[in-house]
């Protein structure tokens, strides 16, 4: 068997019976016609490995965490193979594996696993269902970069195009060298020289993991603390140093080339705030050495700004080139908008590069932390998805792994209500995309879910009998707030359920789901906070009267975080106040803007001091600076300019008839945009005459009916 495509990575396999086999014997037979030269082997696994070739032992490895790390090069693998006919075998045993708990439990199938690859000149051999585990054909375990293994260490630069193979790295051209300390940095076109003389060298540590984690984020966030720990040792006072700005946050590659005469070693720091950078104990800190004439790359990490020091032989001279990349999935952005308010274009503009950076091998819900498919996070990420972009290929595959790898008997990441958003996440991706086959594609994993809640619903009271693992918001919510608020969704959970099971009668949804019957006053009561009360709303629980009384006298105070507050914004959208919904957009998110977010974040205080980074919490869990400064479920704006601004809100499945009503918000005069369906772009253009009519037009492609609702108010 001869392969030579370097499109096909590796992937992670092993025996069908996964962690019930922890000892396996993997092998595979291929015959060369010629002899190859430069041939290395290079594998990372979970457990021991015993590797021969044509049953002749090569190496034994032991059992570690850190053998998952990255890649291991196998020296003693021969350099040459003349033409003949080879095995491979690999005796893997384990005794360890990785830790499941509820909120991992849809990679349960993952918890064990081999990647290999075997290359030379012309020649390539990965890891796939054709390698053989105990005489049966392998079973793929997951792709590349996919969760609980991610990223290894020196993987060769085109392994960035992920386990999809749909992953790209895209030049920086506009980048910032803030400041140098004992060197030089001239920057071009985004290519960074950085020319100086080392003051010292200085002996790196390896940090290896010491256990197996949840998440790959988990292991990188142990290792650069004991890094920065390290670092914060050592005295770098005098040693050549350079911050950059890459002027906006990017999921981020650099090629680093020594161009210098002898070896050099950078240690960086990496982070999204120059306080997390300088503060903050597990800010990204790594390091590489680089012979010379050689050039090395970091795996893809979510930072703006980063601090390098060069370490050399001292009084050495040395010269490193530097090019940074934006790595994330190709995208072709058809959705949007220009106006007369710069605060509008702005929000749209961030939000759009924030949800653009987070398509990675899945909808993730940030760069820098977690780095996951978390269920309410993509639901809500979704949303904006819809009007940007031409593919939602990511959304398919966050909502596929989240719903086929959790098992019956479980909430999605161990949150109830989070089952209850990835059923809506299916329903939304249906209404928005009219993708009847990937719906069928999902008909086992959605009615299993769909059981499940209605296993745990109570026939008598109506609603859903659950009283632990109801997170709702994350602010400090009470309990009678978090059971009202879960049933409000589940009511909304429902009603979606009940307009897709009338569309697509093939999916046989046949449930019984009974509502609770709850007073309208329980979800406004003074002592409760926003995210019960927008929920009341938005689930109907809270009248008409009712609902417009309180947002006529609502004003937006702590604690809230971005998700309530654009719900807010929906609920005075969905009662006709607009221009109250914009207020509530501009003071979150154009308050981001004032404090300088390049991507939107994952909290937000109207009331915090110069180090922003520092104050932001989720009250609940994250605080300090390892809050996320980019998260995709912050990108919800998109959504509703379209909507609002723009006026395209969609009425039937797949943007098959849409309403059009553009609303002047804010004082806006003059708008031009389009929005993505999955018939084509539609184009608007409206502007105000200097009576403040409203004059607009919109063009549709064929199969596209507008409703014109044309009015002036907002």
């Amino acid at each position: 068997m001869t392969i030579m495509n370097l499109k096909v990575l590796p992937k992670w396999i092993w025996h069908n019976e996964r962690e019930k086999r922890p000892a396996a014997v993997f092998s595979l037979k291929f015959v060369i016609d010629r002899e190859l030269l430069n041939v290395s082997f290079h594998a990372s696994f979970i457990g021991a490995a015993k590797i021969r070739l044509n049953h002749s032992l090569l190496v034994e490895k032991e059992e570690e965490a850190s053998n998952i790390d990255g890649w291991m090069r196998i020296d003693e693998f021969p350099q040459r193979l003349p033409a003949g006919e080879y095995e491979i075998q690999i005796d893997m045993s384990c005794s360890k594996f990785i830790p499941i708990a509820d909120v991992n439990s849809y990679l349960g199938d993952r918890r064990v696993g081999m990647i290999a690859y075997l290359e030379a000149d012309n020649y390539w051999l990965p890891t796939d269902e054709r390698w053989m585990v105990d005489g049966e054909s392998a079973t793929i375990i997951c792709n590349l970069g996919e969760e609980p293994f991610g990223d290894l260490y020196n993987s060769p630069d085109w392994f960035v195009c992920g386990g999809f193979g749909d992953i790209e790295a895209y030049p920086l051209p506009d980048i910032d060298a803030v400041s140098a300390k004992y060197m030089q940095a001239e920057v071009a076109n985004g290519v960074a020289i950085l020319t100086g003389k080392s003051s010292r060298n200085l002996e790196m540590i390896s940090i290896r993991s010491e256990n197996l984690e949840l998440f790959y984020h988990l292991r990188k966030q142990t290792q650069w603390k004991k890094m920065r720990e390290w670092q914060n040792t050592l005295d770098l006072s005098n040693t050549a140093s350079v911050l950059f700005d890459l002027r906006k946050e990017y999921n981020c590659r650099f090629y680093a080339s020594n161009v210098g005469r002898s070896s050099v070693k950078l240690l960086w720091n990496g982070a999204e705030s120059l306080e997390e950078l300088n503060l903050y104990d597990g800010c990204i800190t790594e390091w590489m050495e680089i012979p010379a004439g050689q050039t090395e790359w970091n795996l893809p990490q979510g930072f703006r700004f980063i601090r390098i020091f060069i370490f050399e032989e001292q009084g050495e001279d040395f010269q490193v080139k530097l090019e940074f990349q934006s790595v994330h999935v190709g995208l072709r952005q058809t959705g949007m908008i220009q106006t007369d308010m710069p605060m509008v274009d702005a929000i749209f503009d961030v939000s759009a590069h924030t949800s653009r950076i987070c398509h990675q091998i899945g909808l993730w819900d940030g760069i820098k932390r977690d780095r996951l498919n978390w269920t309410f996070d993509f639901y809500l990420a979704a949303k904006s998805c819809y009007y940007l972009w031409e593919d939602h290929k990511v959304i398919r595959r966050a909502i596929k792994e989240l719903g086929i790898g959790t098992p019956y008997g479980h909430w999605m990441n161990g949150i109830c209500e989070y089952t209850l958003w990835w059923i809506k996440s299916i329903c939304e991706y249906y209404f928005h995309t009219g993708d009847k086959s990937f719906l069928m594609e999902m008909k086992e994993p959605l009615k299993r879910h769909i059981g499940w809640v209605e296993a745990n619903t109570d026939l008598e009271k109506g609603g859903l009998n659950v009283q632990e693992g109801i997170l709702i918001e994350w602010t400090p919510l009470t309990q009678t707030e978090r059971l009202i608020s879960l049933q409000a969704i589940y009511r909304m959970t429902r009603k979606d359920l009940m307009r897709i099971a009338d569309e697509l009668q093939e999916l046989e949804l046949d449930f019984q789901w009974p509502e609770a019957w709850l007073k309208e006053d329980k979800f406004l009561a003074d002592t409760h906070l926003l995210a019960t009360k927008v929920l009341g709303i938005l689930s109907g629980y809270v009248s008409k009267g009712k609902a417009i009384e309180f947002l006529d006298h609502y004003e937006l105070q702590d604690p809230f975080t971005p998700l309530s507050a654009y719900q807010l914004a929906e609920c005075y959208s969905l009662f006709g106040r607009h221009n109250e919904a914009y207020h509530i957009i501009k003071t979150v998110w154009g308050g981001m803007l004032e404090k300088g977010a390049t991507t939107f974040w994952e909290a937000f205080k109207l009331d915090s001091g110069p180090d922003f980074h520092d104050e932001l919490t989720t009250y609940t869990a994250y605080e300090s600076y390892r809050m996320s400064l980019c998260h995709s479920w912050s990108s919800t704006p998109v959504q509703w300019i379209c909507q609002t601004v723009l006026g395209v809100e969609p009425v039937d499945t797949g943007f098959a008839t849409v309403r059009f009503n553009p609303k002047p918000v804010g004082g806006i005069r003059e708008c031009r945009g389009s929005v993505q369906t999955p018939n084509g772009i539609i184009l608007i253009d409206w502007h105000l005459d200097g009576n403040d009519i409203i004059h607009a037009n919109i063009q549709a492609p064929e199969g596209v009916t507008v409703l014109h609702t044309l009015s002036n108010g907002c």
